[in-house]
């Protein structure tokens, strides 16, 4: 039985901190708007007159091309300045790009190159954004609170993506796409106020003037002679590309083909998000005394809906084994988030953590491009057993002494 402090579980016992807070709301209110972006954003495209579906690819591969370019550029510069301020200005950039993009689609003047351009720039505000991110939490949050705390947050943000998920398919049919857009910028806006109400608890000791480009070479250097951090973002490398592959292409394409189509897909990926939220709150509770090996397993079993899905069995099993996917996620997630946050130093954890975010996002895209062509030549359950087999690796990290040898903070 998990302990309790006053009205709630121990684990929830952060949110007594107006900074944790507000942490959490601005994450929420960020992740609310960017999961309506995507729906609004496709049929945005999809009603330009004269376009073809692969426009939709060139808008969606700007975005994330923008974000990849910019990862680790805003690595150095979040160890460089206020990461507060770096995260505020994201913020703050997100809103107004996508209440323009809001504005060129309402009154009709949108173009592919125009939402594309849009997309580009709003997609490297998130890649400056997340390495800020990932440095700022333990800067706000007390350390023997640290995993609670990126509990909540994981928690925050898997409200935020489905409930955005929902609004913005109900904003598209009801008002429009353009209308869904601009929802979307107006909560970026209002989580970058809510950044700017967080009031740093510890202050990042920061060398003096230095070349950007040193500072590049100083991060690599601070990845690199960590084998336990370059083990775990290969093999998470390896588990999106099986992962981006499957929940992008081919899981909806098995769906039709073996299943009941888009319905079927749908509860799967239901039962995938309801996953993470349980899996943020069994985040909050568990205290492994070696918590990679436990991260490195659980992230291993979000290949089990994959391995159902290329058999294919029954909606039953698949719809399970993505319940069980969506805990693992978010088990992985707080717990390699926290073990980064305690054991690489502050000064340099953006520039380290930006490494772990490109190997997030670099090679999603390649993944979705070829999925689709390798379908043609070896059939759906061919590569979905492939997919499979890359989300399955996580666990060849522990592999690695230092992987298994790292210890949790008493």
């Amino acid at each position: 039985m998990t302990a309790t402090s006053g009205r709630g579980p121990r684990w929830m016992a952060p949110l007594a901190d107006r900074d944790i807070r507000w942490l959490a709301l601005a994450r929420f209110a960020a992740i609310l708007g960017a999961s309506a972006l995507p729906t609004a954003l496709t049929f945005s495209v999809l009603s330009i007159e004269g376009v073809s579906p692969s426009a939709l690819g060139i808008v969606v591969a700007s975005a994330v091309v923008g974000q990849v370019a910019c990862l680790l550029p805003g690595g150095v510069l979040a160890d460089r300045m206020s990461r507060r301020l770096l995260m505020i200005v994201a913020e703050l950039v997100v809103g107004a790009v996508s209440l323009l993009s809001a504005t060129l689609v309402i009154s009709g003047h949108a173009s592919v190159v125009s939402l594309a351009v849009l997309a580009a720039i709003g997609g490297g505000a998130g890649g400056f954004f997340y390495p800020a991110f990932t440095g700022f939490v333990p800067q706000v949050a007390q350390p023997e609170a640290l995993q609670s705390v990126n509990a909540l947050l994981r928690l925050s943000v898997n409200i935020g993506r489905i409930l955005g998920t929902a609004v913005g398919g109900l904003m598209v049919a009801v008002v429009g796409p353009g209308a869904a857009i601009g929802t979307a910028g107006i909560a970026a806006l209002i989580a970058g106020a809510f950044v700017a109400l967080v009031r740093p608890r510890f202050v990042v000791a920061r060398q003096g003037v230095s070349h950007p480009f040193s500072d590049f070479r100083e991060g690599w250097k601070a990845f690199t002679a960590r084998k336990w951090v370059v083990a775990v973002v290969v093999a998470g490398t390896l588990s999106n590309i099986g992962a981006s592959a499957a929940m992008g292409v081919l899981g909806p394409l098995q769906s039709v083909a073996a299943l009941n189509g888009a319905g079927s897909w749908a509860v799967i990926t239901s039962a995938l998000a309801v996953g993470t939220v349980v899996g943020a709150v069994i985040a909050g509770r568990v205290r492994p005394r070696r918590p990679l090996v436990l991260a490195m397993l659980a992230l291993g079993l979000f290949s089990l809906p994959m391995f159902a899905l290329a058999r294919p069995m029954s909606l039953t099993v698949i719809v399970i084994a993505a319940l069980i996917a969506g805990i693992s996620l978010d088990l992985f997630s707080v717990l390699w988030d926290t073990a980064l946050q305690q054991n690489v130093p502050n000064d340099s954890l953006s520039r380290v953590s930006a490494f772990d975010w490109l190997g997030s996002f670099a090679l999603s895209p390649i993944a979705l491009a070829v999925a689709g062509p390798l379908v043609d030549i070896y059939g759906i359950s061919t590569v979905l057993y492939l997919a499979a087999a890359c989300a399955a690796t996580p666990p060849l990290a522990l592999l690695v002494p230092a992987v298994r040898r790292l210890r949790a903070w008493a």
